[in-house]
């Protein structure tokens, strides 16, 4: 009977985690790309993520004064291009320099979506005349952004901070990796130490990526990913079925930790290389988005220790009985407690060991198929 009304529980805390995860990385935002190619003339690009559906795909825009499309209208779609005029009253005056460009014409990016269809984050990436590039990471409720003439040192860490703490809530695979990395560590001690050799390999590579000191392909580094989480997973369920814990996976979780970490951080890498760094503050700009990633991992880190905690509550409670020996409901209660905290897990990781093997074959199949 304990198990019957534990399902409910289960129920949602497995879609809580493993509910949007089949669709790993497709939380992207939005990409939008302007680029200045002459005083006056800008050329728009975008592209939007698969989790968009067809039809629902937003209508992106360039506006400001005196701007004119001088390519044809392009309907909405995954990807497109259109090419504007912008004429500024002012380029002509003394003082005003030309290659200010998106600030000299006031210059907007519109969003557009059909219906009540959600907003997706955005990002936009402006190359002006004279080669310096800004990144603006906006949330899913800022449907018009003004283009800076250029961004303050607090303005540059916190669009990063934000795009990478953003980036790990939506990176299900690596989530799902830290999960099992928490079920293997087991104590909290153990887990703090592992999750910090996790944070500090994938800290290096990610580094070394944005910075361009070693890079990998990163449809390589995907389809590996998805299988160090096969892999952990198949350790966890191999445990438990032969209820031995004597693999170096178990006795050294930090060791496995940093191995797989140098993996991770080459895509979290990918996602940086996608809005690029500031040329002004490209260390700074790495450092926040690095922040951001360790904030989201903390809080997720969190949120499961407070779920699992809240189960064991729920397992002593229904374990009490009131017209039994103390003595007996003490036992009752930590072996219940026992039991349930330790197939609950696994539970969940039977759901993570099939989503991780899914990507890695639909990874396969794209990397090969090329």
């Amino acid at each position: 009977m304990r198990s019957k009304s534990l399902l409910p529980v289960l129920y949602v805390l497995a879609n809580l985690l493993l509910g949007p995860a089949v669709f790993a990385h497709e939380g992207r935002p939005v990409y939008i790309e302007v680029q200045q190619a002459a005083d006056g003339i800008y050329h728009l690009r975008w592209k939007t993520p698969p989790v968009i559906k067809s039809g629902s795909e937003p209508l992106v825009s360039l506006q400001g004064n005196h701007c004119q499309p001088l390519s044809a209208p392009v309907r909405p779609r995954l990807s497109g291009a259109k090419q504007y005029q912008c004429d500024r009253l002012d380029s002509g005056r003394e003082g005003v320099n030309s290659t200010l460009g998106a600030a000299g014409a006031n210059l907007e990016i519109v969003v557009q979506y059909p219906g009540n269809n959600p907003a997706l984050s955005t990002l936009i990436k402006l190359t002006r005349l004279d080669g310096s590039v800004i990144s603006l990471f906006n949330s899913p409720d800022q449907l018009r952004i003004r283009l800076p003439a250029q961004l303050s040192a607090w303005r540059v860490a916190w669009q990063y901070m934000i795009a990478g703490f953003e980036h790990i809530l939506g990176g299900y695979d690596h989530l799902l990796f830290v999960l099992c990395l928490m079920h293997i560590a087991g104590g909290y001690r153990r887990i703090f130490i592992t999750i910090s050799g996790f944070t500090l390999a994938h800290s290096v590579t990610l580094a070394l990526a944005a910075l361009g000191v070693w890079r990998l392909r990163i449809d390589v580094v995907e389809v590996l990913i998805a299988l160090s989480i096969v892999m952990l997973a198949a350790e966890i369920i191999k445990a438990k079925m032969t209820q031995q814990q004597v693999s170096l996976v178990w006795r050294y979780p930090a060791v496995v930790a940093v191995i797989f970490g140098l993996l991770h951080g080459f895509g979290f890498a990918g996602a940086l290389g996608e809005m690029g760094l500031p040329d002004s503050m490209r260390i700074s700009a790495l450092a926040f988005f690095n922040i951001g990633v360790e904030i989201g991992q903390i809080v997720f880190a969190v949120v499961v220790v407070l779920v699992l905690m809240l189960l064991k509550n729920i397992v002593s409670a229904k374990s009490f009985d009131p017209h039994i020996d103390g003595d007996v409901n003490t036992h009752k209660a930590a072996s219940a407690v026992s039991s349930d905290t330790v197939r609950l897990p696994v539970i969940l990781i039977y759901g993570v060991g099939t989503i991780s093997a899914y990507w890695f074959v639909q990874r396969a199949v794209v990397l090969f198929g090329q």
